[in-house]
């Protein structure tokens, strides 16, 4: 079995006494395993992401005195690199949990296998339905919101306050499932607010963990009349380009991604571009001062890892450990089944996120919560979703 790579982050401070609870409680360790992408356009999803999450696991080992050990390995978003990744994960490493597995196509060779092997999948960035069964399957819980939650947040705040044709309209997707859900999603809103045929809708797509977006972009040139905003499923690096060519040849829509595309690549290749972009986002501000999370992650950062920028990703990897080990302030449970249990006991809790928060045995997506940021002098920065339609509206006028 070849390994892409193998990145073990383990917080251990044990040098002397392992005994802090019972003895019956060998040690007071739980083992999660991440396959990620750590290398390809993006790298920096996994990098930040585990950069968040071991910043709050290590908060937790300084205030318990419990140990998480983060173990993850590259899979450069390829869904054929995930499977063995994860196996190995589970049959070498024995880890006790999957947490944090990243992106839509991966994740769907992920889920099945720790469905098999009983072994929780915890947080994992998507939005995808795939993990999002009507009936909530106990091996996986989420944080975040679902895509259709994020797409429908911005859309609704468009559509409630314009009159948008089917001309106005274009999708730039991932041809993946990734991309294909997302058009599934649009498609019921455009028949939600009786905007027109959905036949008609301009659908431009690049190829899964590729940058031919020329394709794409030549059909967005050649559309009369030029759609006014541009729905986005994709991801940083394919996003970046388009937008940056799509205004090189002058055309100024109005651009709408979904929190998967809004990462640390996508902000730096698009720094020095005039144009209007729209991120939802599925974590408030990190920069908001009235959140005791996030003053609590800008700090643990700065201790833990300071050389990482704070971002909306390693932010959602923060909150995400935090629910995690929210259970186990008193004791480490001793088996896979008592780490759901315990997490499902939480009910409505709050961690300082200016929401509450749920996980039951009914409920395993804890947040549904939707923000919103616009992409300015080089940063993503919060804005009210009432504020989106004027964005559009500057196109217009």
């Amino acid at each position: 079995m070849v390994l892409s790579r193998l990145v073990v982050f383990s917080f251990m401070f044990i040098l002397a006494n392992l005994s802090f609870a019972s003895t019956s409680q060998a040690a007071q360790i739980i083992k999660v395993g991440m396959s990620g992408a750590f290398s390809g356009d993006n790298a920096s999803m996994g990098e930040d992401f585990s950069a968040g999450a071991r910043a709050a696991f290590s908060r937790f080992h300084s205030e318990t005195g419990h140990t998480i050990q983060l173990m993850s390995m590259d899979d450069a978003y390829e869904p054929s690199q995930v499977g063995s990744n994860v196996r190995t994960l589970l049959k070498d490493s024995f880890v006790d949990v999957l947490f944090g597995n990243i992106g839509t196509p991966t994740i769907a060779v992920s889920a099945p296998i720790a469905l098999e092997n009983k072994t929780l999948l915890f947080a994992p960035v998507t939005g995808s339905s795939v993990i999002r069964p009507s009936t909530p399957d106990r091996y996986i819980i989420n944080y975040r919101a679902s895509y259709e939650e994020e797409l429908t947040a911005i859309f609704d705040a468009l559509a409630n306050e314009l009159k948008l044709t089917q001309n106005d309209i274009a999708f730039f997707n991932q041809q993946d499932m990734f991309g294909s859900t997302g058009r599934k999603y649009l498609n019921k809103l455009i028949k939600k607010h009786n905007i027109g045929s959905k036949n008609n809708l301009l659908q431009m797509e690049y190829s899964h963990n590729t940058l031919a977006v020329e394709h794409a972009v030549a059909d967005l040139l050649t559309r009369t009349p030029t759609p006014k905003v541009i729905f986005m499923f994709s991801s940083a690096g394919p996003s970046a380009k388009f937008i940056r060519l799509t205004r090189e040849y002058g055309l100024d829509p109005l651009f709408v991604g979904l929190s998967f595309m809004g990462n640390r690549l996508f902000v730096e290749q698009l720094q020095d571009i005039p144009a209007r972009i729209l991120i939802t986002q599925v974590v408030p501000s990190f920069r908001d001062q009235t959140l005791p999370v996030a003053a609590d992650f800008r700090q643990d950062m700065a201790k833990y890892s300071p050389q990482t920028k704070l971002n909306a990703l390693s932010f959602e990897g923060y909150i995400a450990a935090r629910v995690f080990t929210k259970p186990f302030t008193n004791e480490l449970p001793t088996s896979r089944e008592q780490i759901i249990d315990a997490l499902e006991s939480l009910g409505r809790f709050d961690i300082g996120l200016g929401v509450p928060l749920t996980l039951s045995p009914q409920e395993h997506q804890a947040s549904h919560s939707v923000w919103l940021t616009q992409l300015k002098v080089g940063q993503l920065v919060s804005i009210p979703f009432s504020t989106a339609p004027k964005l559009y509206l500057d196109y217009i006028n």
